[in-house]
């Protein structure tokens, strides 16, 4: 079988054939039959044709009936254990599907290859337009070319060649045994009618999803599948997308120079279409691959008159999905020969995807830049140097268009379906990526422009795009002004955009905002953490990586200051890092509560080693920020350093990191984590008045003091635990013992009634100084183990242990205080 034509045994063969003197004996050995298999597995086997004819079955298969690899498959069968001797059925047994998974041998496909000659032509020709599906093919869309008369179908001729062992069948495929024998098949078809080949499959799919009926620019209308050639095939409606693809790739596979420019526009058409449709699927790599292979079609006839319409949409659909896989550098290359090409007005999406592109990668400062530039191309009325009274200005105005609307009559200002402008709606886009780069940066442009962007929707009407801006203006209200009640009415509004909105990208981003920097002071962290988590799960479904890693960021840190276990945290943390290492300049800020929770633990999570020693250390991290201006990110590192220092006893240390973070500019705006600044700053100032150091410290804490008790009326489940236990160290340095201890203990109770058990650690060990203060030793080594128990059920073991060995809690024989007692029956229903 092994010997062909040019081998030379049979030039010499067909020499001794031509002298009549020699003697020449030719036994031909015809490839062995399934009964020849049969008789051979039962004689080695001892067995009963019965027993072992479905064996038989799949090593002919297998061997193509080739009997030295039938030999070789049986020997393989015994050593590998698949074919062993079972004493229970005392007699030898073997486990027929894992004899059939095996995959079939190179020698075998190499076999196989080489007697393809031996085909009739119908099989040659089935081999042929299934080699050029590739390695497998689903048997519903072969159904579809049965009523082709280019292919004559494949049925009649699939089990001649399974029995060949050329290609196998599960319930839905048909598979080549072997990448050999499909690459062989193919790679034998003539170049002139491979491409023919190519081409007709690919038109006559094309048919069967009528991609020639669709538009230009690949907006795909809903098909009735019902009217389509193939439904009484019963291919399954969601195999659409498959079917577009397989049509688009066949006609891919021909060169494209050798396609007439009249096909070539119609096939990147089709190109655009299956990017369309992967794209609404999620699908952004394959959406990317189609919009390039659309424009490699036109590579002779890009941006003419014919094709100008075409190469916008493939070089927008290229970018955007680029975007998505955070190829930001492709991204900014389709999208800047967009710029190029295209008038002002009619780039804004590909100004968007810069604009986006340049957040990908940190570079906040020169984002808000070139995103003014686009604003004062769109005529809005940007001040070239802004300053606090102008942005408090601009909000101002901007209150006073929106005091003519109820929340009702804003939301009824939405645009929807055929009311839609995708102009404004690319507007609305570059504007929130403008706010996003301008927070991270804490730019004082900001405020200005998210004034811009809702007089604009109020303007121009209210799409989802605007809620980000709305989310926006409510935070400025409350960290800028105060105006808490205002800032209400934002996040009202924005609530009842998004009510309105699909499940969209621009409304995710405007939820985590709303949710992250709003709602978590008005609402129970738990219910925040809770309403980011469930972002995260909508954002994974439609397949937005961005918004689901941001919002999972924000929901742990909800769970982190709202007490839960610290363990389990760091396991989500380093969890969401492997997730997260596209996102680099997010996983910074990942690595920075890491840190944190490291430092409570004492655990090493090794979180930094998942970047491969691309971002080693913390310090790093703080370098890099100053480098990149990333002003959040510089804020955060000396926050988190406070908070440490805090929790240790070290206030010196913290009072030097809280000087730097207050330093930043992004420090005046209002972030979850200065509540917990805010909190542990009015502790250590009463702390630092009663150790003598200054009447100012007194004048610091009773100003913060005043702010939490503005804060209480917001939201009690927030702030009422924190603003008793500031009262509580007010009363304490005023010498008011009795109302000391009264405040600590209503402290201790709030925290623990709603749920902080963090916060409920912190009053008992806060208390049990002031005990140790007035000699009350006994009652004050209650309230130090009582602190103690609660580090351990928040996961602070580290903490824990440093209040063990601080107040040498080893030689106290007290129990718990009663108000820990009560939580834990509560909780557990026993002592």
């Amino acid at each position: 079988d092994g010997i062909g034509e040019r081998h030379p045994l049979t030039a010499h063969l067909s020499e001794f054939r031509r002298h009549h003197d020699i003697g020449l004996t030719e036994i031909n050995l015809n490839k062995l039959s399934i009964d020849d298999v049969t008789d051979i597995i039962m004689t080695e086997l001892r067995l009963p044709r019965r027993l072992v004819v479905e064996l038989a079955n799949i090593v002919h298969k297998k061997t193509s009936g080739h009997a030295l690899f039938v030999v070789q498959l049986l020997n393989s069968l015994v050593r590998d254990s698949v074919l062993a001797f079972s004493p229970m059925k005392r007699r030898f047994d073997w486990d027929s599907a894992k004899v059939r998974s095996l995959k079939t041998a190179d020698n075998v496909a190499s076999l196989v290859v080489s007697n393809l000659n031996s085909l009739n032509a119908g099989e040659i020709r089935t081999l042929r337009v299934l080699s050029c599906f590739g390695m497998q093919s689903k048997l519903s869309v072969l159904a579809l070319m049965n009523d082709s008369c280019l292919f004559g179908g494949v049925d009649p001729y699939l089990q001649s060649l399974i029995e060949g062992g050329m290609i196998e069948t599960t319930d839905s495929l048909v598979v080549f045994t072997h990448d050999l024998i499909q690459q062989g098949v193919y790679n034998d078809i003539p170049t002139e009618e491979r491409r023919r080949l190519h081409l007709n499959i690919g038109i006559w799919y094309g048919m069967k999803v009528s991609l020639d009926q669709h538009s230009m620019v690949g907006q795909i209308e809903e098909i009735d599948f019902y009217r389509l050639s193939f439904v009484e095939r019963n291919v399954e409606t969601q195999e659409i997308n498959a079917i577009i693809g397989l049509a688009t790739n066949q006609v891919n596979r021909v060169d494209p120079k050798s396609i007439e420019l009249s096909d070539r526009i119609r096939f990147a058409r089709w190109n655009m279409v299956a990017a369309t449709q992967f794209a609404k699927s999620f699908n952004f790599g394959a959406s990317a691959h189609y919009c390039r292979k659309g424009i490699g079609l036109l590579y002779d006839n890009l941006w003419c008159n014919e094709t100008f319409c075409l190469c916008r949409a493939l070089h927008e659909g290229a970018a955007s999905a680029l975007l998505f896989l955070c190829d930001t550098q492709e991204a900014l290359k389709y999208a800047n020969i967009l710029i190029d090409k295209l008038p002002f007005a009619d780039s804004l999406a590909a100004q968007y995807i810069v604009l986006r592109s340049l957040e990908r990668v940190g570079n906040y400062e020169e984002q808000v830049a070139r995103g003014l530039d686009v604003l004062r191309g769109l005529k809005l009325d940007i001040p070239e140097k802004p300053s606090l009274s102008a942005a408090i200005d601009a909000m101002a105005h901007t209150s006073n268009i929106a005091s003519k609307y109820s929340v009702e009559q804003i939301t009824s200002l939405m645009r929807s379906g055929t009311s839609v402008d995708k102009r404004k709606k690319n507007i609305l886009l570059s504007l929130n990526s403008i706010i996003t780069g301008g927070i991270r940066s804490s730019s004082t442009f900001v405020p200005l422009i998210t004034s811009a962007v809702v007089n604009y929707s109020l303007q121009n009407g209210v799409y989802e795009e605007s809620a980000l801006s709305f989310a926006c203006l409510g935070y400025f209200k409350l960290a800028l002004t105060g105006n808490f009640e205002e800032a209400r009415y934002w996040a009202d509004a924005t609530e009842q955009i998004l009510s309105k909105s699909s499940n969209s990208i621009a409304a995710s981003r405007a939820r985590i905002f709303l949710y992250g920097f709003v709602d978590c002071w008005y609402m129970p962290l738990r219910e925040t953490g809770s309403n980011l988590l469930s972002i995260n799960k909508g954002a994974v479904a439609m397949g937005d990586a961005e918004s689901a890693v941001h919002s999972m960021l924000f929901s742990l840190r909800c769970s982190f200051y709202g007490g839960e276990n610290l363990s389990l945290l760091l396991t989500s943390h380093v969890e969401l890092l492997r997730a997260m290492k596209r996102y680099r300049e997010l996983v910074k800020v990942a690595l920075i509560d890491v840190v944190m929770i490291e430092t409570l633990t004492g655990m090493k999570s090794n979180a930094f080693d998942v970047f491969d020693g691309t971002i080693p250390t913390e310090n790093f991290i703080l370098a890099d920020a100053k480098v990149k201006q990333n002003i959040v990110a510089i804020e955060l590192v000396h926050t988190r350093r406070f908070f440490t220092s805090f929790w240790f006893g070290d206030y010196q240390s913290a009072i030097e990191s809280d000087k730097a973070a207050s330093s930043v500019p992004s420090s005046k705006m209002l972030k979850l984590w200065t509540i917990y600044r805010e909190c542990y700053k009015a502790i250590i100032a009463f702390h630092l008045y009663r150790e003598g150091e200054g009447e100012e410290w007194l004048e610091e804490g009773m100003k913060l003091l005043s702010k939490f008790q503005f804060w209480k009326t917001i939201s009690k489940d927030v702030f009422e635990s924190k603003f008793l236990l500031i009262q509580a160290e007010y009363y304490a340095v005023s010498c008011e013992i009795d109302k000391a201890k009264t405040s600590f203990e209503a402290s201790i109770k709030a925290a623990r009634d709603e749920g902080y058990v963090n916060e409920q650690g912190l009053a008992f060990e806060r208390y049990g100084a002031f005990l140790e203060a007035l000699v009350e030793m006994t009652e004050a080594s209650i309230c130090y183990k009582s602190a103690h128990v609660c580090y351990l059920q928040w996961g602070a073991l580290a903490l824990a242990d440093h209040i063990w060995n601080k107040y040498k809690l080893s030689t106290c024989k007290e129990g718990l205080h009663p108000l820990l007692v009560a939580t834990v029956v509560a909780k557990h229903g026993r002592s």
